[in-house]
């Protein structure tokens, strides 16, 4: 297997590796672009965008500066916002569904180093590579994740769901929730329609500080 087929099937592979790095050169370039374009221009940032990750839905924004790392395993649904300063290392696939609120500074990671430090790097034909595996995450439809979340490898957040600002996700969070802190935990459901479209204003607001 190549390294690349390693890192999606989520085996530990080795890196820097040849082709993984052209991917990643050549989307970086695109970013660079992207990142520099003048804000209106919406046809060069839309080309830019999809040139770079693997499908993005209509009416999505992403706002500058936005880092992704190789961007072909980046999948967006349509109306999606992402704010700026956004991070997402797509080592293995990221999923973001439909009307997903992405907040600034939020980062979506897909990439884990053994915990060994013996084991986290090796030479290979006098190179030296780090060894590292990844894990897929998936984002459910009209989430909203809250600025400077961190999602970690291998989490799934359920559709509708809120994520607090600054929790840091460590295990996968069901549908219809509310789930704040490091480790992220569910506070509070939500059971209706109404709470799904009129959540309390202070209760959000707190969420937006936590």
């Amino acid at each position: 297997m190549s390294e690349k087929q390693k890192m999606l099937a989520g085996e530990w592979f080795h890196s820097p590796d040849f082709e993984l790095s052209k991917i990643h050169l050549r989307t970086q370039d695109y970013l660079q672009q992207y990142n520099g374009s003048a804000v209106f221009d919406f046809r060069k940032r839309a080309v830019l965008l999809h040139r770079m990750l693997k499908k993005v839905g209509r009416g999505t924004v992403v706002e500058s500066p936005f880092y992704v790392d190789y961007g072909i395993n980046v999948t967006i649904g349509d109306n999606v916002y992402i704010n700026v300063n956004c991070t997402l290392t797509d080592g293995n696939t990221i999923t973001i569904g439909h009307r997903v609120f992405i907040s600034p500074g939020v980062q979506i990671l897909t990439t884990e180093h053994p915990l060994d430090p013996a084991e986290r790097s090796t030479v290979v034909d006098g190179q030296f590579k780090c060894v590292m595996r990844t894990r897929p995450v998936a984002i459910g439809d009209n989430v909203w994740i809250g600025a400077g979340a961190i999602i970690l490898p291998g989490v799934s957040v359920g559709r509708n769901s809120v994520i607090g600002a600054g929790s840091v996700v460590t295990k996968s969070i069901p549908e219809n929730v509310v789930a704040v802190g490091n480790p992220c935990r569910v506070v509070r459901s939500l059971s209706t329609e109404t709470d799904l479209q009129h959540s309390n204003s202070n209760l959000l607001g707190a969420i937006e500080h936590d």
